[in-house]
């Protein structure tokens, strides 16, 4: 666990879920996606089930080379990063992760506190070389904050995403090397 405080002086806390968490984090994904169309999923699509949730923090919690981790301000989620590692053998130093804040607590420094914790972990994990993403080019503000850590653009997907008013959006891969 780790204690923080955003920009505007309200202390939070990241830690990795516990299956006991799974409910609080759909109802966050929910937030979450009826909010923005900066994300691949739309809330109609996002069907999981309180089962499949605690199945799924289970296996990444299991996984010394996969990671979750939330960020709590007074035991309400307002952030969520995860992290898979690839399971082929030749591309098991790789994975990719997103992260995710709350709207109402975006750009006070909880995304950023997310993605330099994962970034710490990496280096301190012997397999993972590197991380990968993918955001939507339109997601200025997200593109900005990978690039303070150094992470950079090695592909684009053109027209990847359709939006539900008909406007297409590339999709940006971006990368760091931890090694």
């Amino acid at each position: 666990m780790n204690e923080s405080t955003t920009k505007d002086n309200r202390k939070f806390i990241i830690r990795e879920p516990l299956v006991e968490n799974a409910e609080e984090i759909i109802d966050y994904s929910k937030i979450l996606f009826a909010s923005t169309d900066q994300v691949l999923t739309t809330l109609e699509e996002y069907t999981i089930t309180v089962e499949s949730e605690k199945q799924w923090i289970e296996k990444i919690n299991g996984d010394p080379n996969s990671l979750i981790l939330i960020a709590e301000i007074n035991k309400n989620i307002v952030g969520l990063l995860f992290f898979i590692s690839n399971s082929k053998k030749k591309i098991s130093h790789t994975g990719e992760f997103g992260v995710n804040v709350h709207p109402k607590y975006q750009g006070i420094g909880i995304g950023y506190a997310l993605i330099e914790n994962l970034l710490k972990w990496a280096r301190q994990n012997e397999q993972i070389e590197k991380l990968f993403l993918q955001v939507f080019a339109s997601n200025e503000r997200a593109i900005r904050l990978y690039k303070k850590f150094g992470f950079i653009e090695e592909g684009r997907f053109v027209k990847a995403a359709k939006q539900l008013d008909g406007q297409y959006i590339d999709i940006i891969q971006m990368y760091i090397e931890t090694k």
